[in-house]
């Protein structure tokens, strides 16, 4: 398994990813969480955990990242969040190699600007990857009405 955190600045880490046919949230969670050497969980945050500045938190404790989001948010900012979250995994910003937490707030320091920019891309090429497959499924007669 690869340990992510082995990106430099010049390195695309999108370029690493094992990328699923027909990409999720879940299904790109397991790719990504198997380049970092993960077990990612991804629930809403708990009620507990709660406060109106955060939308999106990353608990890693051994090998399993649990990555929170508010479930009180539109779908797309649930995307957003989740694939923000990734983006740190992603970076390294989060590691296996000790517990670490890591909150989506606000955008002002360089880690958050790059995460935040990195879950833009990867929303962007998750999308397009699922697009393309709807399409194949299309043109091979697999659902045909359901896809369009």
């Amino acid at each position: 398994m690869a340990d992510a955190s082995r990106h430099g600045p010049a390195q695309d880490p999108l370029a690493s990813i094992d990328w699923p046919q027909a990409p999720t949230i879940e299904t790109l969670g397991v790719a990504i969480g198997a380049m970092c050497g993960l077990k990612i969980v991804v629930e809403h945050i708990p009620s507990k955990m709660r406060h109106p500045e955060i939308s999106g938190l990353t608990v890693v404790v051994g090998t399993t990242a649990h990555i929170y989001y508010d479930g009180g948010a539109s779908p797309l900012n649930q995307m957003q969040t989740v694939l923000h979250e990734y983006a740190h995994l992603l970076h390294g910003d989060v590691r296996t190699s000790l517990d670490a937490t890591h909150a989506r707030t606000t955008f002002d320091s360089p880690v958050e600007q790059r995460a935040e920019t990195t879950g833009m891309r990867l929303m962007d090429t998750m999308l397009r990857k699922h697009h393309a497959s709807d399409l194949l499924d299309f043109f091979a007669g697999d659902g045909g009405a359901e896809h369009v």
